[in-house]
């Protein structure tokens, strides 16, 4: 079974890459009875490596949300098996979209694993996630059911700051919380 990852994915650049990649996207994922069925719907990335004429890659994965801000911006929401799919959204910039720059933040809760492209903290400035806490269940939940809280070092210093006492470096803190069983995960940065 695989690990489902979700990510978020901001593209930035010129206006008019951006408007012609949105309109593309929403093309090639639109609903169309003519399509096969999968288990992503018509928001599978399939469908999009289809529209784009890029075959190589193996794509268990779905869209959820595309939003462009008319600007500068274009953000898309998604879903995949074994991690973010770079190298297909690579594909599809260096296509579609080639002065555009993009960089994503994935969280992998179930095992622990968040990850980011952004090493120099340019879009993505998270430090370290905490999974998200069912009160009701008493436990911390996958991501499938709910995303995880994302903090930068200095809002996690502050609020394990305020159960553990200030003075203390952020590596102590989170180790202390560990001990306490609260799970707190680093977002590695890829280059």
């Amino acid at each position: 079974m695989a690990n489902y990852s979700y990510t978020n994915l901001y593209v930035y650049g010129p206006q008019e890459e951006l408007a012609n990649l949105f309109k593309k996207l929403k093309r090639w994922t639109r609903k169309d009875e003519r399509k096969l069925k999968t288990a992503f719907v018509c928001g599978w990335l399939g469908f999009i490596a289809e529209g784009a004429g890029i075959k190589a890659f193996d794509l268990r994965a779905g869209v959820e949300k595309f939003q462009f801000d008319g600007k500068e911006m274009l953000y898309i929401c998604y879903t995949s098996a074994w991690g973010p799919q770079p190298t297909f959204w690579k594909a599809v910039l260096r296509k579609f979209a080639p002065a555009c720059k993009s960089y994503y933040l994935s969280e992998e809760s179930c095992q622990g694993l968040y990850v980011t492209n952004d090493k120099f903290r340019r879009v993505i400035t998270a430090d370290y996630a905490i999974p998200a806490w069912d009160s009701a269940a008493g436990c911390y939940l996958p991501s499938e059911l709910r995303r995880s809280t994302f903090y930068t070092e200095g809002a996690m210093r502050e609020l394990l700051s305020r159960k553990y006492g200030a003075g203390k470096s952020i590596e102590k803190l989170v180790t202390l919380a560990r001990h306490d069983g609260l799970p707190v995960y680093e977002v590695k940065r890829e280059a």
